[in-house]
């Protein structure tokens, strides 16, 4: 199997947003979209793009989440500025992951691109599928994980692969991750409920929020820590908008030992295995 040696770098770029108080929510945007949707020309595909980011600003999400392929391989790079300008300021967009290809490379690149801060940040898949990694041209792995600071925390962007990754689950355990966020492609029975499980484990290990925002009509979920005074049953909104009680999320971390509910999933295990 495949070592995979991932560089975790955390996001300076965020500036003010790193460094302003933290509000009680969060309201992420998990944008509805039609995987089967063909636009007419490419000018009517940027257009709408740069529209849900724009919706979305208006009506106050702080975070825009668009699925995993909704570019349908199109580049996302044409579309960078005008969903920057259309964010406005201390404004976090995660674009779902699409094929990169360099000149000269016999390989592709799944690349995601994450604003925050002001400036689009380029993460290439960790985990891609059997079917991306022996396609013609095959994907190549990435090996750069970014973690982004945002309202006082820390956010990781994961794919539906990465996400049922224990390792990389225990090194977001290590950093205090608070909100992980799930771009997901269209999937089959099997796939979804992968992703639903998976979600659902990292929350709890994590004591973050995670978000799953697949393609339209498939339902976007909100899973939360299984704590006191968290909601203990998945969410799934009548719209695709979450409320993420992020202070609190903050508050369970920087919580003394001692106080309260234990929480054994913060806590560092030291054991030896043997067989």
């Amino acid at each position: 199997m495949r070592k995979l040696v991932f560089s975790f770098l955390i996001c300076l770029a965020a500036g003010r947003s790193a460094l302003a108080a933290a509000p009680e929510t969060l309201t992420v945007r998990a944008v509805a979209w039609d995987a089967a949707w063909k636009p007419a020309t490419e000018t009517e595909w940027s257009l709408r793009v740069i529209g849900e980011v724009a919706a979305a600003a208006k009506d106050g999400a702080d975070v825009v989440l668009f699925p995993e392929q909704f570019s349908r391989g199109r580049a996302l790079e044409g579309v960078l500025e005008g969903a920057r300008a259309a964010a406005g300021e201390d404004r976090l967009v995660v674009f779902g992951n699409a094929p990169r290809r360099n000149p000269g490379e016999d390989f592709v690149y799944s690349r995601a691109y994450v604003l925050s801060g002001g400036a689009w940040q380029a993460m290439d898949k960790l985990d891609p599928t059997p079917a991306e990694r022996f396609g013609k041209p095959p994907v190549k792995p990435g090996t750069r994980l970014i973690l982004f600071r945002f309202r006082g925390g820390l956010v990781a962007v994961l794919t539906a692969n990465s996400v049922a990754k224990t390792e990389i689950a225990a090194s977001l355990k290590k950093r205090g991750v608070q909100l992980v966020l799930v771009p997901v492609p269209a999937e089959d029975a099997a796939g979804a409920a992968r992703v639903a499980r998976s979600a659902s484990a990292r929350a709890v290990e994590l004591g973050a929020a995670v978000v799953t925002a697949p393609p339209s009509p498939a339902a976007p979920a909100l899973h939360l820590p299984a704590q006191k005074g968290f909601d203990l049953e998945p969410q799934a909104p009548g719209g695709r908008d979450f409320r993420i009680p992020w202070k609190r999320l903050l508050d369970l971390r920087a919580a003394p030992e001692g106080a309260g509910e234990p929480r054994p999933f913060l806590e560092t295990s030291h054991y030896q295995v043997e067989i």
